[in-house]
C-alpha cells in the first residue's frame, strides 16, 4: 500500500476510535516520540491490548482501586481494536506528527504591576507548601487557606491573626457560602488522579459552632455552588465530581444530600455556573469537563427538575489541558462571554505546548461562541475576572503554573482591558517566590476595591528544591496582593 493510503487509512482509523471518546486529535499537536511512547500506548491499553495495561500497569494499584477500576470497565479484558487497525493509527501518527513542537507565538512585554502592595502569608512549621485552597470570605473579611500537608484549615482575620480550624480528611479545595454564617468545604479525597471515592463535603455553622459532614465517598469533588434551579424557594446544590475515569455533575433537588441526585455529563466535571444562558427565565447549568474529553457544555433547564440533553459549546482536543472557566460579560452586550485557562501539563504529555494559554471566546448568541483573545502562555492554570482599578470593565488575574517560565514573573500576570479585546500584561517581582496552583480575588480588606490572594504548590521536592535553587529560601504559603487604588 502506497505510503498516501497508509496514512489515509491510518487517519481514518484514528477518527473512527479516538473520535468515539473525545475530540480527534491532530498528529500536529504533539511529537512523534510523545504520541509513539506515551500517548498511544495509553490508548492502546484503553482498547484492551492487553500488551499495553502490563507494560503501563494499569492494574499495578491497590486492590480497592483495582477492584473500582474493573467495575467501570474503564480497560477491556478483551481488545476491541484489532493490532493491524492500532498498527496503522501509529504508522500514520509517526509519518504526520513533527519532531518537535515550535514555540509560543510572540506576546507583548509585561509591565510593571502598581498599585498593589504584596504581602507575604508563612504558616508556622510548613516549609514546603501544599496550598489547596485560598479563598477570601467577604462576610467576615477573613482569608482561609488549607494545606495538603496537614489537611488543616486556617483563618486570617483583619488584624493578621490566624487561627487553626478542623482539620479534614482530606485536602479542602472549595469554600461556598452556603447562607449568612454558614459555610460548605469541599475536600477532593487525593490530589493525584485516582478512582477511589474518598471525597467529602464539610458544613460549619457559625451560629452553632458545629462542624458537620454532610457527604461523603465522593469521587474527587472539586466545586459545588447553591442555586434554586426550580425557583421555589428552596436552594439547590449542584456538585462537580472532577474523578478520574469516572466523575461528573451531582445535583442535590431542594440540598437534600440523603436523595439520590440527578446525574449530568460524565468524567472530569471541573466546574459549573449557573446561569439562564438562553435568556428564557429558567437558571441552566454551564460546566467545563476535562480528563480527555474536554468540553464546556450547556444543560438548559426544561423546569420541574429537568435538564435538556447536554449541548456542547466548545470542544477541545484532550491534549488543550483545560482547567477553569468563568462566564462574564466582557464587551458589555449583555451576552456572557466565555473566559478560558488551558495549560494543565499533568498528563501523558507533559511537553510544552504552543496553544496552552488564557483565551477569551464572545458570545455570539444562540449557543455560538467565537474566540476574540489568546494569550500563549505555558502551564496556564487558572483567569479570574474583576475590576481591578474600578473604571468600569473586566481586568483579569492569571496563574500559571504545570510548567516553568524563563521568567518566573510570570506565573502570575494581571491584564488590564484596554478596550476592544486588548489587555495590557502586568507583573510583579514577588510573584516569583513560589509557583502558585490556586487563587481568589475579593474586597479582603473591605476597603471597596478588590484583592487577590495567590496559594503556593510544591508538588514534588524536586519543585520545592528548585524554588531553593533560585535563592528563595522561605517560600510564602499565601502571597496577598492588596489593591491599594483606594488609597
Amino acid at each position: 500500500m502506497a505510503q498516501n493510503e497508509l496514512n489515509l487509512k491510518g487517519r481514518q482509523l484514528a477518527e473512527s476510535y479516538c473520535g468515539a471518546c473525545h475530540a480527534f486529535p491532530s498528529p500536529a499537536l504533539l511529537p512523534k516520540q510523545v504520541w509513539k511512547t506515551l500517548v498511544l500506548p495509553q490508548m492502546a491499553a484503553l482498547m484492551g491490548i492487553k500488551e499495553a495495561q502490563d507494560s503501563l500497569g494499569v492494574w499495578d494499584k491497590t486492590e480497592e482501586e483495582t477492584a473500582v477500576l474493573k467495575s467501570m470497565g474503564i480497560y477491556p479484558p478483551t481488545p476491541i481494536i484489532g493490532m493491524e487497525d492500532y498498527q496503522w493509527i501509529m504508522e500514520f501518527y509517526e509519518a504526520q506528527a513533527p519532531d518537535g513542537l515550535p514555540e509560543q507565538e510572540s506576546k507583548p512585554d509585561p509591565v510593571s504591576l502598581e498599585g498593589f502592595e504584596a504581602k507575604n502569608l508563612f504558616i508556622e512549621g510548613i516549609k514546603s507548601p501544599k496550598t489547596s485552597l485560598v479563598a477570601i470570605n467577604e462576610e467576615r473579611a477573613e482569608l482561609l487557606i488549607a494545606d495538603g500537608n496537614n489537611n488543616q484549615l486556617y483563618a486570617k482575620d483583619l488584624q493578621d491573626e490566624l487561627y487553626t480550624l478542623p482539620s479534614m480528611g482530606s485536602p479542602a479545595v472549595q469554600f461556598i457560602r452556603k447562607s449568612p454564617q454558614v459555610y460548605d468545604f469541599i475536600s477532593i479525597g487525593s490530589i493525584a488522579p485516582n478512582d477511589l471515592s474518598q471525597g467529602a463535603l464539610y458544613e460549619m455553622d457559625l451560629t452553632t459552632t458545629s462542624w458537620n459532614l454532610v457527604l461523603n465517598g465522593l469521587p474527587r469533588p472539586v466545586f459545588g455552588v447553591w442555586e434554586d434551579l426550580q425557583q421555589d424557594g428552596k436552594a439547590d446544590f449542584i456538585l462537580c465530581n472532577y474523578g478520574n475515569h469516572g466523575g461528573g455533575i451531582s445535583v442535590y433537588w431542594n440540598g437534600d444530600m440523603t436523595s439520590i441526585p440527578t446525574e449530568l455529563g460524565g468524567a472530569g466535571a471541573r466546574k459549573v455556573e449557573a446561569v439562564d444562558l438562553n435568556q428564557d427565565g429558567q437558571v441552566d447549568l454551564v460546566a467545563l469537563f476535562c480528563q480527555g474529553n474536554e468540553r464546556i457544555s450547556v444543560f438548559y433547564n426544561l423546569g420541574n427538575g429537568q435538564f435538556g440533553q447536554e449541548q456542547i459549546l466548545l470542544k477541545f482536543s484532550p491534549v488543550m489541558g483545560s482547567s477553569y472557566f468563568e462566564l462574564q460579560d466582557f464587551n458589555g452586550d449583555g451576552e456572557m462571554d466565555l473566559l478560558v485557562s488551558n495549560g494543565d501539563n499533568w498528563d501523558y504529555s507533559s511537553v510544552l505546548k504552543p496553544y496552552h494559554g488564557f483565551r477569551i471566546y464572545e458570545n455570539k448568541g444562540k449557543g455560538e461562541f467565537e474566540e476574540v483573545w489568546f494569550y500563549p502562555q505555558y502551564g496556564a492554570v487558572k483567569a479570574m475576572a474583576l475590576d481591578v482599578d474600578l473604571d468600569g470593565d473586566l481586568d483579569m488575574a492569571t496563574i500559571a503554573f504545570y510548567d516553568e517560565l524563563e521568567d518566573p514573573r510570570q506565573q502570575f500576570i494581571l491584564f488590564e482591558n484596554q478596550g476592544n479585546w486588548d489587555f495590557q500584561p502586568k507583573v510583579i517581582p514577588d510573584a516569583a517566590l513560589g509557583k502558585w496552583l490556586t487563587m481568589d480575588v475579593g474586597d479582603l480588606d473591605q476597603d471597596g476595591d478588590q484583592d487577590i490572594v495567590l496559594g503556593a504548590y510544591s508538588h514534588t521536592l524536586l519543585e520545592y528544591s528548585k524554588l531553593l535553587i533560585q535563592g528563595i529560601e522561605d517560600i510564602p504559603n499565601v502571597l496577598i496582593l492588596e489593591n491599594t487604588i483606594k488609597d
